[in-house]
């Protein structure tokens, strides 16, 4: 680091040499007095000038990984004592400083910064400016130290309920199938036929009958669990301040996704993840805690900044009778394509909508007049949501169900629905949502 006098030297230099000149020049030994203080202190502060090859202050975060709401801490420190340390930090969209605009330090002890997280994804923190004072104030270096970067992942919500999947197509598993075989849940009593386990016969009701009879489960499997992204865009509305939970639709999208991965991951199935855009890319299904992590990691290492002109890259693998839950604002037709199609390959679709329920929303004259936004913005977004709603029908005639995130136990409500036959009518061959008649 390389030290330079600061304004107070400066201004003592000068103030002193102007005593001595004014003082040789009007003959008046009294400036000399009152102009002597300074000159000491400047000829002092010169031989107290600190050394050109100091090392330069070092900072570290206490951690690098957290979740959304979470707060770590950025201290920078010098090897050298008797130093006051200002750091400065340039603001950053995703992230709040505390203090706002950085701290001081006049003591041995370094000087704090605690940064929260207001988004998930990956955080580039700016690298901060660092000024390094002398006790005496008269020196000063300026330098930038290296920025860090920090993965932020998803808050997780509360855990749903429900294990009902539509068609489970697994060995073994939690989930009922609607097949007899051997499992837990009851499904009939019948009577005894060769093969049946002896351990399975109901003695109540053959001693009851005088027939011999045997209880009749349902299979126990698992399935394959489909999480789809659609990050091709993201709305948010000024009522919402960025930070707050579910501030866009990219937000609940994530959400959702991390709720419904960590749900389905519990009950034993696998559980792949597929963006349509380019966020988050693609992890095959997998069971296990490591596939939760892995999950996490994805999308904790994500950059949230959205591309204006996105490409949409569809599933490309998709086992028949897959269980495919789409988290989309449902803004694009690319997105409505892609859910046709999924239903066409054999999947199972469900359909989370997580368009801000701001947007759009009916509001009086005088409460729009009153926030001092546009009219024109709020009735742009009421007609825009006006066309969704003519997508939307035409999905739940498809028989593909449109639910607002409401947490997990929404989702198991509707594959429960779909398990049980109530989910409208069947999709037929070369149906269409978006641009159909």
């Amino acid at each position: 680091m390389r030290y330079r006098p600061t304004a107070a030297l400066v201004r003592a230099a000068v103030l002193a040499a102007l005593a001595v000149i004014v003082a040789v020049l009007t003959a008046q030994p009294h400036l000399l007095v009152i102009g002597a203080p300074l000159v000491v202190w400047s000829v002092m502060s010169v031989f107290r000038r600190p050394p050109a090859g100091e090392e330069a202050p070092h900072a570290r975060l206490t951690a690098h990984r957290l979740a959304v709401g979470e707060t770590v801490e950025l201290t920078a420190r010098t090897s050298v004592a008797e130093r006051t340390i200002d750091l400065r930090m340039d603001p950053v969209l995703d992230a709040v400083y505390r203090p706002r605009w950085g701290a001081v330090c006049a003591t041995d002890e370094p000087v704090r910064v605690r940064v929260r997280a207001t988004r998930w994804g990956r955080i580039e923190l700016p690298a901060p400016q660092v000024r390094v004072t002398d006790s005496w104030g008269m020196w000063a270096a300026t330098t930038r130290i290296r920025g860090e970067n920090l993965a932020v992942a998803v808050a997780r919500d509360a855990p749903g309920r429900g294990d009902t999947l539509p068609h489970p197509i697994g060995i073994a598993g939690l989930h009922h199938s609607p097949r007899l075989g051997d499992g837990s849940a009851l499904a009939d009593i019948r009577l005894f036929r060769a093969g049946d386990r002896l351990s399975r016969i109901n003695w109540p009701v053959t001693a009851r009958t005088g027939g011999l009879h045997t209880n009749a489960t349902h299979a126990e499997r698992d399935t394959d669990v489909l999480v789809v992204l659609d990050t091709l865009s993201d709305a948010t509305t000024a009522d919402l301040a960025p930070g707050t939970p579910f501030a866009s639709s990219l937000d609940t999208t994530v959400a959702a996704a991390v709720a419904v991965t960590e749900h389905y991951l519990h009950l034993g199935d696998r559980v792949g993840l597929h963006d349509l855009g380019p966020l988050v890319g693609s992890v095959p299904p997998r069971a296990g805690a490591r596939q939760f992590t892995a999950l996490s990691e994805r999308l904790a290492h994500a950059q949230t900044g959205v591309d204006p002109w996105p490409r949409a890259r569809p599933v490309t693998r998709l086992r028949p009778g897959t269980f495919a839950v789409v988290c989309s604002a449902l803004l694009d037709a690319r997105v409505l394509d892609e859910i046709v199609r999924l239903a066409h390959r054999g999947a199972t679709v469900v359909v989370v909508d997580t368009l801000p329920a701001a947007l759009g929303a009916p509001q009086p004259a005088a409460g729009r007049g009153s926030r001092g936004r546009s009219i024109w913005w709020d009735e742009a977004w009421a007609l825009r949501r006006l066309e969704r709603e003519v997508d939307l029908r035409r999905l739940r005639r498809l028989g593909i169900p449109v639910a607002p995130w409401q947490g997990v136990a929404a989702v198991a409500a509707l594959a429960a629905s779909l398990a049980a036959g109530r989910s409208g009518a069947r999709l037929r061959p070369g149906a269409t949502v978006a641009g159909a008649p």
